[in-house]
């Protein structure tokens, strides 16, 4: 634990040093209209809880019954390309994060890759409203060993690469400040979808600050927090989980 918070600390004085070196270096606000492009990374502090629930309907608590540790740094890579500033192409992959250190060896692996599309319907100099589709390529790998629930003994490994869809609504709001080139905003993002054999929401609310580096690059630095349950079935159960907590991401818009 005392690592973690460490983690937590060294980037977090890094990005605000970063931030106070380009202070004195930003310009006008000046882009391009027709086509913009956006990549980045974002670090996800989450903490996982939930349940392997099998056929029988037997329910292998992750941190109870499993014993994997429930916070883990989560690393994301995204871009974005914008056109004619209502169209917003979206990727967004996190390719491995591992919640074990159980003292049987078990564990769950998390794999996500997320494309995605935005129509910003409404757009004025403070607000921005839109629609998102999401389609999401998850994989979750977890093994069982040597745990007893119920009088029973549970072994077993299960992997399954599941598509889940998503639909929902994203707002930004953009305070108006005068006399700085730096553009704070607040924006919100949620997705949902239920089927027989899956579930799918996600929720997160982020600060950021566009720091225009130049006339055609900008900085953004946003820092948020996120909730997002899944339930997949499984040929051997089904995961059901919770992954939530406080994220910071930093990228590059041209």
């Amino acid at each position: 634990m005392l690592t973690y918070h460490i983690k937590k600390l060294l980037i977090v004085s890094w990005l605000t040093l970063l931030c106070f070196m380009l202070l004195s270096n930003v310009h006008a606000w000046e882009v391009p209209q027709y086509l913009r492009m956006q990549a980045g990374t974002r670090l996800w502090f989450s903490a996982i809880d939930g349940h392997l629930i099998q056929n029988d309907r037997t329910r292998l608590d992750l941190k109870d019954n499993l014993g994997i540790k429930q916070d883990e740094l989560a690393w994301e890579f995204f871009a974005a390309l914008r056109v004619k500033s209502i169209h917003v192409a979206r990727v967004r992959i996190e390719p491995s994060t591992l919640y074990t250190q159980s003292l049987s060896g078990s564990y769950l692996r998390v794999f996500d890759a997320r494309m995605g599309y935005d129509l910003d319907f409404y757009m004025s100099p403070q607000i921005l409203l839109g629609l998102n589709i999401d389609l999401d390529i998850m994989n979750l790998g977890s093994r069982v060993n040597q745990v007893a629930v119920g009088g029973l003994l549970y072994n077993y490994s299960a992997s399954a690469t599941r598509v889940l869809p998503g639909l929902g609504l994203h707002g930004t709001f953009y305070p108006i400040i005068s006399g700085i080139a730096l553009r704070p905003n607040i924006s919100t993002r949620f997705n949902w979808w239920s089927s027989e054999n899956l579930e799918n929401r996600d929720w997160e609310l982020a600060g950021s600050v566009d720091i225009p580096v130049n006339q055609l690059w900008t900085w953004t630095v946003s820092g948020g927090y996120r909730i997002w349950n899944v339930k997949v079935k499984r040929d051997r159960d089904t995961v059901d989980m919770t992954r939530s907590g406080p994220f910071i991401e930093t990228a590059i818009l041209f």
